[in-house]
């Protein structure tokens, strides 16, 4: 059995290690997984053809040219499929990168909202709310005054009512001394009659104090009628005042209990308002720093995106390396030397990963230290 050269495997050994480099930098994904297998296809076919090709061929010019239509061929659709790949993945993460700017514009709206909400220009809510519960208190403080007030006209109507008391009693010693004075006029009466001639004079005057006594007894008696209507509507009135100061007390209490107990609702509903409002600011300031953080997270886009723009412009070379490979054999035909491709693939790295994947580091330090402080840039 002939063994076959080792140029043969080049186009396998290619889209290996293209594969390799592609599953890494894409993160394991089923894309990456995809543009590998595609490659490895696409290299294996190569392999399995390229004797075939070299011994259909009657000269060295024919080999060469189906070598240089081979290279054509599979490079541009290898280049396809990692253009298109890195088209596709650009466009989803940018359009990712858009979302979640805007989850973050949103999320500052929220929270611009929020403490607006909270601080507007009349004060905080809890500011608000004591305000109100001061000038709730003043009020039940000038119905308590209120009432006082009325108390203490109860008390001036009930003192009235003690003085009608005294004007009864008054009424009733004028009547008393109208009664005694009327007897006195009757004895007057009695001995200036006994004493004839001589007495009539008296008995007129008997009879003027009799009619004047009279007289003061129906004015007693006046006066105790009118004292007593009096009396009785001054007890009316106080009973009335009574009976209204006791209804105002209660209704006082009772505003007051319910005021509490109103303000007690709005205290624990504000309590509860101002609880929720700093829980939603806290969450709103930590969904936005994971959101940042997860934007910063998706640089390695373009870190993936200039690795497979470096692969694709080396794969895109190799036609034109395989053309100047065949000017350069003439009547010979050397294997191909893969190091000059790859060479010309590793001066275009710019991030570790590309070089580590080569396989080797051969920047000296200065250079290193200066490609890790670019590569630790913000790209977005």
């Amino acid at each position: 059995m002939r063994r076959r050269p080792l140029h043969f495997y080049y186009p396998l050994f290619m889209a290996l290690a293209a594969g390799c480099a592609i599953l890494p930098l894409a993160g394991w994904q089923w894309h990456g997984w995809l543009i590998a297998a595609a490659l490895l296809a696409a290299g294996a076919a190569a392999a399995a053809f390229a004797p075939a090709a070299a011994a259909a061929a009657d000269s060295p010019d024919d080999y060469l040219a189906s070598r240089r239509h081979f290279g054509e061929q599979v490079a541009t659709v290898w280049a396809s499929h990692i253009d298109a790949s890195r088209t596709q993945m650009e466009t989803a993460v940018v359009a990712l990168v858009g979302r979640f700017s805007s989850i973050v514009m949103k999320l500052e709206q929220a929270l611009a909202a929020s403490g607006a909400a909270r601080n507007h220009e009349g004060g905080s809510i809890v500011e608000v709310f004591a305000a109100s519960e001061k000038e709730l208190r003043s009020l039940l403080d000038m119905l308590a005054g209120a009432a006082a007030s009325k108390q203490q006209m109860l008390h001036k109507i009930e003192g009235l009512q003690e003085i009608t008391v005294q004007l009864q009693k008054m009424a009733a010693d004028v009547a008393s001394i109208a009664w005694q004075t009327n007897l006195l006029a009757l004895n007057a009466a009695i001995e200036a009659a006994r004493a004839g001639e001589a007495g009539r004079g008296f008995a007129v005057v008997a009879g003027e104090v009799r009619m004047l006594s009279n007289r003061s007894a129906d004015i007693g008696k006046q006066i105790a009628q009118q004292v007593g209507q009096i009396s009785a509507a001054i007890g009316a009135t106080s009973q009335a005042a009574g009976e209204s100061s006791r209804e105002e007390n209660r209704a006082a209490q009772a505003s007051e209990a319910v005021i509490g107990k109103v303000l007690s609702s709005f205290r624990g509903i504000t309590d509860a308002l101002v609880e929720s409002s700093d829980l939603l600011q806290r969450e709103s300031s930590g969904i936005q720093a994971e959101v940042s953080d997860a934007l910063m997270q998706l640089q390695f886009q373009d870190r993936v995106s200039q690795i497979l723009s470096h692969v694709q412009q080396n794969i895109a070379r190799l036609p034109s390396y395989l053309d100047e490979h065949a000017q350069r054999t003439g009547a010979v035909l050397p294997p191909l030397d893969p190091r000059g491709l790859l060479a010309e693939l590793e001066s275009t790295y710019a991030m570790a990963e590309e070089r580590t994947l080569h396989g080797r580091d051969t920047l000296p330090q200065p250079q290193k230290q200066q490609h890790q402080q670019a590569e630790e840039l913000t790209f977005f």
